[in-house]
């Protein structure tokens, strides 16, 4: 403001006084001569006191509004166009899918990616740690890709409760209620696509009275991965507001127990009413922090944990996730994720009848909170990725930038709303082989970190290295060292190994037989493993062959109940058929009284 009135001063001191004197002495003694004259003058005045003063206005307002023209502007304070801005991103696109013969003399790749960030964070308003995020995991087709999915929002979901009703009959029953739907898919035998509806879904009596749950269809995939049987006892350890939980019970058919644990209190009503709603009785609710849970209960049979995550997949739902997330925010996640997972893993009985199954899963796509926290667990619990059980999704990494993975992590899967059009989810089925803590050497074999030094024994290599290291005295005369006594052969030594710098024959006989030995052990336990895994095979081949004999049950079921409803819908037609002809003949008659009575 001061600027601004140091303005208003200097065009004031730039008037003489002489002059404006002279002016007004000019215009007495004109007056009746030149009237028309003045009043024009006044007019032109007036009209350039005004200018000056929206002038002032103008340059009084805050420092911010200034752009100077030497300084680049920032994208936020101009007027752009985005509709330039999509077609600018459209035209990088493709210049970087051909980039030998599009590109510029003068520009790098580099260039047109770090042109391309900047569009899409002010075309999609993403900030830079999540932009920079989504460019490191993807292409830059794909990357475009995912955040213009992330625009718009995805196909309502519900999930059939199997312990009220069947999915034909909610179906039925909601198409009358005005309300277009389709089965999710074939992966799942209780979803429904909702597109349209004349009526709030979440107030139908069918709702009410529990006969279905409003869920997202990538939420059923760690449910189906952790694939709870009846009569069993299992941990859902980060519960609210009950969707999984709900889920697992249903397919345990009520039996068994159900743990719902969750950290927070005012998220145990939406849980509470739930699982009331739905009709579940076989749960229990708790308010315990996850990371301790193991100290209560121990034994569990299976445990989902649905971590708590940076929400990088449900952008859709959330459009402040883009904005107001930070990556110190989501490594934060990762360590708490981290002694989630060692709880969970702590709480499974290994002995129990389902060998000890964990499901991990979150609803983002950020490595550092999927595959980064899996591997972890591989390096400090006795655990194994095992395969999910469904097909739906892309596999996880095993190599990511300069980091890389157990490999068993392509077992993982990952689901992206650009890709499959759900929601994005991770998720990741653990199973647990032996008790406690991973030792640190155990930890190295796995990881091939051992660094192991091969001594190889050339024939005169070896033979002067020895001989010089031996002096006149201490050499043995009876020993003569021959080019077939000289024999190449590798021992395997620790990082603590120190040579003595003597050499003993027995010392070479005594590696050898080490080595023997060790391959005799080595042998035995291939054959203690070749038969855990024959066994392993045998009781898989059994499930398999019971889950597809209950499916074949489950099929004829629903052959028998559609031939059913279909023997009953040709009756219902029949009898409408014969009503109609009734009418028609009723009609007739009618018709020829009334001629007759005429006549």
């Amino acid at each position: 403001m001061s600027s601004n009135k140091g303005k208003k001063i200097k065009n004031i001191d730039n008037k003489d006084p002489n002059n404006l004197f002279n002016e007004n002495e000019e215009e007495n003694e004109e007056e009746n001569s030149n009237e028309n004259k003045e009043e024009n003058s006044n007019e032109n005045e007036d009209f350039e006191d005004e200018e000056e003063q929206k002038l002032n206005k103008s340059q009084s307002n805050d420092s911010s509004s200034i752009i100077n023209l030497d300084e680049e502007a920032p994208i936020d304070k101009l007027n752009i166009d985005m509709s330039e801005v999509k077609i600018r991103i459209q035209s990088l696109l493709s210049i970087l899918s051909n980039l030998k013969k599009k590109k510029e003399p003068n520009k790098s790749r580099n260039d047109y990616i770090t042109e391309l960030k900047n569009l899409s964070m002010q075309y999609y308003d993403y900030n830079t740690d999540i932009c920079d995020l989504i460019f490191n995991l993807f292409a830059p087709n794909e990357a475009i890709d995912f955040m213009e999915s992330n625009t718009s929002q995805k196909i309502l979901t519900i999930r059939t409760n199997s312990l009220k009703t069947k999915r034909r009959e909610l179906a039925k029953n909601l198409i009358q209620r005005g309300i277009n739907l389709d089965p999710v898919g074939e992966w799942s035998k209780v979803g429904l696509k909702i597109y349209s509806s004349t009526v709030p879904i979440g107030a139908t009596p069918e709702y009410l009275s529990g006969q279905y749950m409003l869920q997202s269809a990538s939420s059923f995939l760690p449910v189906l991965a952790l694939n709870p049987q009846p009569n069993e006892k299992i941990l859902d350890m980060c519960a609210s507001p009950g969707g999984k939980s709900t889920y697992i019970s249903q397919l345990m058919k009520n039996s068994g127990i159900l743990v719902s644990n969750d950290l927070k209190k005012e998220r145990l009503k939406s849980l509470f009413f739930n699982i009331h709603r739905l009709g579940i009785k076989n749960s229990i609710i708790t308010n315990y922090d996850g990371r301790e849970f193991s100290k209560f209960y121990n034994k569990f049979d299976r445990v989902l944990l649905d971590a708590p995550c940076s929400g990088l997949g449900v952008i859709s739902k959330d459009q402040s996730v883009k904005v107001n997330r930070t990556y110190k925010e989501i490594l934060n996640n990762s360590k708490l994720q981290k002694e989630l997972i060692l709880s969970a893993i702590d709480c499974v009985n290994v002995k129990g009848s389902s060998n000890g199954i964990i499901v991990y899963s979150t609803c983002t796509i950020s490595v550092e909170e999927n595959e980064w926290v899996i591997d972890y667990a591989l390096r400090h619990r006795y655990v194994k990725v095992i395969e999910t059980g469904f097909e739906l999704g892309e596999n996880g990494f095993v190599t990511f930038r300069e980091k890389h993975f157990h490999p068993s992590l392509k077992n993982t899967k990952r689901i992206y709303p650009h890709i499959h059009g759900m929601d994005g989810f991770f998720i990741a089925k653990l199973q647990k082989y032996a008790d406690g803590v991973k030792n640190k050497n155990d930890v190295k074999i796995d990881d091939n970190k051992k660094k192991k030094k091969k001594v190889k024994n050339k024939k005169n290599k070896n033979v002067d290295e020895i001989e010089d290291n031996l002096s006149d005295e201490e050499e043995p005369e009876d020993i003569q060292i021959t080019n077939k006594k000289n024999k190449n052969f590798d021992v395997d030594i620790d990082e603590n190994y120190e040579d003595d710098g003597i050499f003993n024959e027995d010392d070479y006989e005594k590696d050898e037989n080490d080595v023997e030995n060790d391959a005799k052990k080595n042998k035995k336990n291939k054959r203690g493993d070749n038969k855990k895994n024959k066994k392993d095979k045998q009781n898989l081949k059994k499930k398999k062959e019971q889950n597809e004999n209950e499916e074949e049950k489950e099929k004829k079921e629903e052959k028998e109940e559609i031939k059913d409803i279909e023997n009953k819908n040709k009756k219902k037609d029949k009898i409408k058929d014969k009503k109609i002809e009734k009418e028609k003949d009723i009609k007739e008659n009618k018709k020829l009284l009334q001629k007759k009575r005429k006549k």
